[in-house]
């Protein structure tokens, strides 16, 4: 039996059974107005109902007033990690009082799972340790993975000096595996072990960053970092700016490619010029080879050969030639995303080739206007699943623009085996607010979304705002 007759019955069973988290007890939560989902989350108004995010812990929440905790808080899902959504929606959580008592893990959460998030909230509170107590952080004391998004945090926290010397106290997060991002901490954390232990204004101790909101990929557009910002257009599809870009280490370079007159592929944007660098002399770039004349300063030729490319073609129907120079020169499929403006008709007539390819590694990325439209894809029709089905690949990643994938969108392509990429986040606000969302990739023209990658996956902070001496991070390790 081959390889396809395997794939397919997988892809359409993927497509035709709902996700086990649309039907998981852990999802469901009858006591809230809603559903779970990101399109009808379960609401919150008081601190009652907050407590029920312990029934579901895979849901979606939504808070819809601000909340005061009353008395003593107890730290919610000691038992089993929080693996859903809690979206704060502007509004303040406010008089959060925990006296750790028995807890080792302290704060509105005691753990956060790698697949967790909580976002767009405030807190305010107090927050006291005890001798059982092994993490403590206002947002969680542990977490595990997942991500903590635009959190401004008003706790204090008193670590007793009967805390073990080894417990890990920071302002968002104890100990963390996750990501903090775009989050403050403007309250006080007051030590009165001696010696201290670690301590960090947003992370008390850090260890290996394993969170499911993190791209996959990050690929560097075309005219990656140019001169004067994203609108620069001067140095696209040059073999200067792909070496400029290589510097910061993306997954993938994005190149645009057509045919020029005498039908060789190169790569262009507008119509073909005889200077045009053909696309055979990028793959050789890619695999280490830097072209005669070209600056090999700082040109690292083993980041070149770890490097995908993404062939975004301008014409339709390049499927064919573009498989015969990556067989010419021997350029491994598993670092190929084909994409780019194709039509649905061709991609259907030329679907035995393709699904070829993607068995042997390339990667296939539609966009919603050529897999049906973006119309249909924001109404989550049927009619975008069954274009999606006729095609019968193993795999297909649907490539947008960004604006258009709401958490709503993005959770109904999931559960119908569908990984997104969104394109281009070409400011600060666009990568803040999209960055953390769990796509497949995230394209930029701004070496701003590599820093962010890079900053998020070695330390798990950024863009955090604090004050004081305590620093960010009490202790980077990695257990």
């Amino acid at each position: 039996m081959s390889c396809r007759t395997l794939l397919l019955p997988l892809l359409f069973a993927l497509f035709a059974f709902p996700s086990a988290r649309a039907v998981s007890q852990e999802t469901q939560t009858p006591a809230l107005v809603g559903e779970g989902t990101a399109a009808a989350p379960y609401l919150i108004s008081t601190a009652e109902q907050l407590r029920e995010i312990e029934k579901a812990p895979l849901a979606y929440y939504r808070l819809e007033r601000a909340l005061s905790l009353e008395g003593t808080w107890t730290p919610l899902c000691q038992k089993t990690p929080f693996g859903g959504t809690l979206d704060g929606n502007g509004k303040e959580i406010v008089s959060m009082k925990i006296e750790a008592g028995d807890c080792d893990a302290v704060g509105l959460f005691a753990q956060i799972g790698e697949s967790g998030r909580v976002r767009n909230l405030e807190i305010s509170g107090q927050i006291r340790t005890a001798d059982s107590t092994k993490t403590a952080g206002a947002v969680a004391g542990r977490l595990l993975g997942g991500a903590v998004c635009d959190v401004v945090c008003r706790v204090d926290i008193a670590v007793d000096a009967s805390t073990p010397a080894d417990a890990s106290i920071g302002g968002l997060a104890g100990y963390s595996e996750g990501v903090v991002f775009y989050c403050e901490y403007q309250g006080e954390i007051r030590d009165a072990r001696s010696p201290g232990g670690a301590v960090g204004a947003m992370i008390g101790r850090t260890g290996a960053i394993r969170s499911t909101a993190l791209p996959k990929l990050v690929t560097a557009h075309a005219g990656f970092g140019a001169p004067k910002g994203a609108s620069d257009t001067s140095e696209d599809n040059t073999v200067a700016n792909i070496v400029k870009a290589l510097k910061y280490r993306p997954d993938v370079i994005e190149v645009d490619v057509q045919p020029n007159r005498e039908g060789v592929l190169v790569i262009t944007h507008n119509k073909p010029k005889a200077s045009d660098p053909t696309l055979e002399t990028v793959l050789r770039l890619l695999m280490g080879e830097l072209p005669d004349g070209c600056d090999a300063d700082g040109f690292d030729p083993e980041i070149a050969r770890r490097t995908k490319i993404q062939l975004d073609a301008k014409k339709d129907g390049l499927f064919r030639q573009e498989l015969a120079l990556l067989d010419a020169v021997q350029f491994p499929y598993d670092r190929v995303i084909m994409a780019g403006d194709s039509e649905y008709e061709t991609v259907l007539a030329n679907k035995e080739l393709i699904r070829g390819a993607v068995e042997r590694g390339l990667d296939f990325w539609m966009n919603p206007d050529r897999l049906a439209s973006y119309d249909e894809l924001a109404k989550k029709s049927d009619a975008f699943l069954d274009r999606v089905r006729a095609l019968e690949l193993p795999r297909l990643t649907v490539n947008s623009y960004y604006g258009a994938i709401t958490d709503e969108i993005a959770e109904w392509l999931a559960d119908n085996g569908l990984d997104v990429s969104v394109w281009t986040l070409n400011n600060k606000n666009a990568i803040r607010a999209n960055f953390l969302r769990g796509f497949k990739n995230v394209t930029s023209r701004l070496p701003l979304a590599t820093e962010t990658r890079d900053l998020c996956a070695s330390r798990g902070v950024c863009g955090s705002v604090y004050s004081g001496s305590t620093p960010e991070i009490g202790d980077v390790g990695r257990e």
